[in-house]
């Protein structure tokens, strides 16, 4: 491995050492053989795995086959190489398959033509096409060892510090928004030190922060809040940390930073006005930057149903108290604002979530819906996402659905429909008169919607094709297909108008279950996850996008060329 060390403003410090991986020993471990010669009609998925830097072939590494469109039961797979590197899954049928492989030591990948032992920042993985009786061969895969990140951090008085929590973030498109999302995460020794390891090639952060103080240390009017290298408190000033493969990057420093903080104290109580005793109460400041801190400052309540929390920084902070029984959860929140003292005499009632039952229709009798590959959520709208979570949902054979413990908030349904055979899409969502799709819907604590209907139609659209490179007629694999709504009001978070697939191997990608619209659709070179629900960037997208009306029961056969995506 390579070795970097960073002091502020200073390259310091030889190379860290390099570990030489000697060969596997000769011994030979049998593969699993399960295709069936005897059927013609069984398909084949052959490679090997290696080493990337050296070629060199990995024995006993996992391979992992799933698949994502065949026409039975969903399928997972998992053989290990064999002495010589090489795998085989057989016995397979017509249909979409991806192919991960792992091996100790190094970064588990997903099966990608793109081979760089140096930078995966933007592989992409290819999702394979396996016909009647076809042998795909040659699907390999170079794995590569994980990049290391090193450093210490110390207290104001240049002690070292233990137990801080060191996070290693990236910036990640989610609802609709970029945030720093924890990419790997340690805690110091006792010499302050960290390590984190089987870190991916890419563009991070660095933050450390110590766990929150209770009420019972010292120091309890004092918090640090996380400091980002090369010590400062924005993260929009921070340095980039750049991570090769198998590459140690070492001497980060951290000095913590301490500030005035305050408290909130008061007390919970049950729907009957008991005392709620053993309730966990967490405090979040809705402007940090992480999507997982993981370091939120928190209490539990005493027998009398009283709390304290420490360790707030100045700001808008939302408590949640959660009291989860052996069937029912519930929840209280209040949003407080902190400015220069402590917050005395707060009072959460706690209160049952709501809950919501119904039935999935569709629009024949005799229809090829399985009840098991149904997803049903409540996805939180706006900036409830951060905190509130979906409730637990169900569906049952004769698809009846309950979904419960749903916190207070404002949510919209989302209905996902799995590797469901055919052109399936959700047609409306009914209580009654009232229409629920493409629609938010409040939730308050006990409520109790019955008798929601989900209309699901089998006539929906589909749209298929081949996707070429814009420098040639040579096919475009792993390319993103982007299918929006041409109507800006049906674009966003979770919108049912928003489709996207990746070609495969022979560059064909196909889309079905669309809603009967008017669409906009483009072929992308790379497209992030989670940029789809940006407004602004969908806007980007239009003036290199085709506008395409689809009706009910169209089959629509489109040939798109690839561009690089903005």
């Amino acid at each position: 491995m390579q070795a970097r060390d960073f002091f502020p403003g200073a390259l310091i410090g030889p190379l860290l050492g390099v570990f030489a991986f000697g060969q596997p020993a000769p011994v030979q471990i049998p593969m699993a053989f399960d295709q069936d010669s005897s059927d013609p009609k069984s398909g084949v998925i052959r490679g090997q795995v290696f080493a990337a830097e050296g070629e060199r072939p990995l024995a006993r590494a996992r391979v992992t086959l799933y698949s994502t469109g065949g026409r039975g039961d969903p399928l997972t797979r998992t053989v290990r190489t064999d002495s010589r590197g090489e795998y085989e899954i057989g016995n397979l049928e017509a249909g979409s398959y991806s192919v991960r492989a792992s091996r100790n030591g190094y970064l588990s990948r997903s099966y990608s033509r793109e081979i760089s032992s140096q930078s995966e920042r933007r592989r992409r993985s290819l999702t394979l096409s396996l016909a009647e009786g076809e042998v795909l061969d040659g699907i390999d895969f170079p794995l590569i060892q994980g990049g290391v990140v090193e450093g210490t951090v110390v207290d104001p008085y240049n002690e070292p510090r233990s137990r801080v929590s060191v996070t290693l973030s990236e910036y990640k498109s989610y609802g609709g928004e970029r945030e720093m999302v924890p990419a790997g995460r340690a805690k110091t020794d006792d010499r302050g030190r960290f390590r984190l390891f089987d870190i991916r090639p890419g563009s991070y952060y660095l933050s450390a922060v110590p766990r929150p103080l209770n009420a019972r240390e010292e120091e309890a009017d004092r918090s640090f809040p996380p400091v980002y290298y090369p010590g400062v408190l924005n993260p929009q000033e921070a340095a980039k940390v750049e991570v090769e493969a198998g590459e140690e990057v070492g001497g980060f420093y951290f000095t913590l930073i301490g500030a005035r903080s305050y408290g909130i104290s008061g007390r919970v109580l049950t729907p009957e006005g008991r005392p709620a005793h053993s309730v966990w109460i967490r405090s979040r400041r809705e402007s940090d930057e992480f999507l997982v801190s993981g370091m939120e400052p928190s209490a539990d309540t005493d027998r009398q149903g009283e709390f304290k929390i420490k360790g707030l920084l100045p700001g808008r902070h939302r408590l949640t108290a959660r009291s989860e029984g052996d069937e029912d959860l519930r929840t209280a929140s209040a949003v407080v604002e902190v400015t220069d003292q402590d917050i005395e005499g707060l009072t959460l009632v706690l209160a049952a979530g709501g809950e919501i039952t119904g039935r999935i229709v569709t629009d024949r009798e005799e229809v090829d819906l399985d009840w098991r590959r149904i997803s049903l959520n409540m996805e939180p709208i706006g900036s409830a996402w951060r905190y509130a979570g979906g409730g637990r949902s169900r569906v049952e054979e004769d698809f009846t659905f309950k979904i419960k413990d749903v916190p207070e908030a404002s949510y919209r349904f989302v209905v996902r429909l799995f590797n469901t055979p055919g052109n399936h899409y959700v047609e409306s969502i009914r209580i009654r008169t009232e229409e629920l799709v493409d629609r938010p819907i409040e939730v308050r604590s006990g409520d109790r919607l019955d008798g929601v209907a989900i209309h699901v139609s089998s006539e929906g659209a589909q749209i298929s094709g081949v996707v070429e490179k814009e420098e040639g007629r040579e096919v475009a694999q792993a390319a993103t297909v982007l299918v929006f709504s041409a109507d800006s009001e049906y674009r966003g978070l979770h919108s049912r108008f928003t489709r996207r697939v990746r070609t495969d191997q022979r560059g064909q990608f196909s889309l079905n279950g669309l809603v009967p619209a008017q669409y906009l659709v483009c072929a992308l070179t790379d497209l992030e996850y989670g940029l789809e629900s940006n407004l602004d960037y969908l806007r980007s997208l239009e003036r290199d996008a085709e506008r395409i009306d689809l009706s009910r029961g169209q089959r629509l056969e489109k040939n798109l060329v690839a561009v690089p995506a903005p």
